[in-house]
């Protein structure tokens, strides 16, 4: 290991931040806190037709929401700007150190422009060939066609019969001979630079130490150990993560759910959880423990301990995460959580204190923050005959011969109590004087209240849903049944 380990998360922002991409982040992130090293982010945006700036801000603003903060990177509150002292961290603006490598290859002849068809580049049984026919094409020629207009893309001359070896952090020793990977392009016809060229003269730039990315990346590896070896330096330590798949084994795609970052934000996760459930795809600490905060992954993160075969993305895990946290949170904690995801009228509607207690009421009943407006908009507005349930309506008020009685004894008995006496206590000696001097269950009586207050048979327990609902809103809404009936 490094003295300094300096590891970096390079997205392509030509889409959302993918939950896979969010993992591999989240590993860099905690190995380098783990480490007292440095988390850089740098965007490879050198596919300027696919590259937009609505998918950087996204990516930007989901590893904020995760709490994976960049020590060196782009400036998140200026678009293009960069911070640390290795700016910019966009690829694009990089074109210049680009060259300069670029140059240093050509003039010890490490690259030729290769003036090859795709023909040329064909076999006769139509595999693609891996070494260019002209790989020993003069310098001379090359600069001959050059001036003569010709376009031909810059290959690399990568030397045969070498075994490229490195010691993967993951997967132990990985062997690839240099005879498997050829003579790859660096630029193409018009000049724009190419991946794996671009990726190490940044690495290079950056003083990356380790590369943690998807093993997707594999057969990338032995290029760019190639190039970084061309070029005099010595490579990175690499390691190579599984892929996060489906529960059915398949690689992950929307078929099995949301695939984006932001989409789990919109619905109400919360990104402890989220980190969370993400850090224990194809990772685990080596204890019995699932249940850990950011700051004990990253004393505990360490890549060797990761699996190397695929991760499945359990969407019932993540909702049972989600649970978890959500009830370790404090009333004003959750209450500032759930901002986003109510009407801000309700925090009006009779004061911030009336809302903490109501969401407080559903706490332990909500997998997701967006299921809290679903689940007590009745404690804000007075059910309406659309938002009733037309089923349980008819069971227990206007198909139930009982309805007007339970409603109407216990009303007037409740309406009797003052504000200061609209308690538990004696709110429960008025219902279970009712229930015994009536003869019917408790079910046969809360039901009816239960449906006339929230247009529902499901509430939170019967005394707290009437205490919080308060003696005039509780009145108000039965008077209006007994109407009715």
């Amino acid at each position: 290991m490094p003295d300094k380990l300096r590891v970096r998360f390079a997205p392509s922002p030509s889409g959302y931040l993918h939950t896979g991409g969010a993992r591999t982040a989240l590993f860099n992130y905690l190995w380098a806190k783990g480490q007292g090293g440095s988390f850089i982010l740098r965007v490879e945006d050198t596919d300027e037709e696919r590259s937009t700036e609505e998918s950087m801000r996204a990516i930007i603003s989901g590893l904020q929401w995760l709490g994976l903060d960049w020590d060196e990177g782009p400036d998140p509150g200026e678009f293009g700007a960069s911070i640390g002292p290795h700016a910019p961290y966009y690829q694009s603006m990089r074109r210049p150190l680009h060259q300069q490598y670029m140059q240093r290859l050509w003039d010890e002849d490490k690259v030729f422009y290769c003036p090859a068809t795709a023909e040329e580049m064909t076999g006769s049984d139509g595999i693609k060939l891996l070494f260019s026919p002209y790989r020993d094409i003069s310098r001379e020629e090359q600069q001959k066609r050059l001036a003569d207009g010709q376009v031909m893309p810059v290959r690399f001359r990568c030397p045969r019969d070498v075994d490229v070896r490195w010691e993967d952090a993951v997967r132990g020793e990985v062997k690839i001979s240099s005879n498997e990977v050829g003579d790859f392009v660096l630029f193409k016809g018009n000049g724009a630079p190419l991946y794996n060229f671009v990726v190490v003269c940044d690495d290079i730039d950056m003083q990356i130490t380790n590369v943690l990315r998807g093993e997707d990346h594999i057969s990338n590896t032995p290029k760019q150990i190639l190039l970084h070896r061309a070029l005099g330096q010595e490579p990175p330590m690499f390691g190579h993560v599984p892929l996060i798949v489906g529960m059915d084994r398949q690689r992950l795609s929307k078929r099995h759910g949301a695939t984006a970052v932001d989409a789990y934000e919109e619905m109400g996760v919360l990104p402890e959880a989220m980190v969370n459930f993400l850090a224990l795809i194809g990772w685990a600490p080596g204890d019995d423990r699932e249940k850990m905060t950011l700051a004990e992954l990253k004393t505990a993160f360490d890549p060797t301990r990761c699996t190397k075969s695929a991760g499945a993305f359990n969407q019932d895990k993540l909702k049972h995460y989600n649970e978890l946290y959500i009830r370790e949170l404090s009333a004003d904690e959750l209450t500032e959580r759930l901002r986003p995801f109510v009407p801000p009228i309700w925090f009006e509607h009779r004061g911030e204190d009336y809302a903490r207690r109501v969401f407080v009421l559903q706490q332990e009943k909500i997998s997701y923050l967006t299921e809290m407006e679903q689940n007590t908009w009745y404690f804000f507005r007075d059910p309406l005959e659309e938002d009733s349930n037309e089923k349980n309506v008819a069971k227990f008020l206007t198909g139930n011969a009982d309805a007007k009685k339970v409603l109407g004894e216990i009303h007037d008995a409740m309406e009797s109590l003052s504000d200061e006496q609209w308690a538990e206590e004696r709110l429960t000696l008025i219902v279970e004087a009712f229930v015994e001097s009536s003869g019917l269950g408790r079910g046969k009586v809360m039901q009816p209240w239960r449906v006339a207050l929230t247009g529902d048979s499901i509430s939170p327990g019967f005394y707290d849903l009437v205490v919080t609902l308060g003696r005039d809103t509780v009145l108000r809404r039965v008077e209006e049944w007994l109407k009715k009936l």
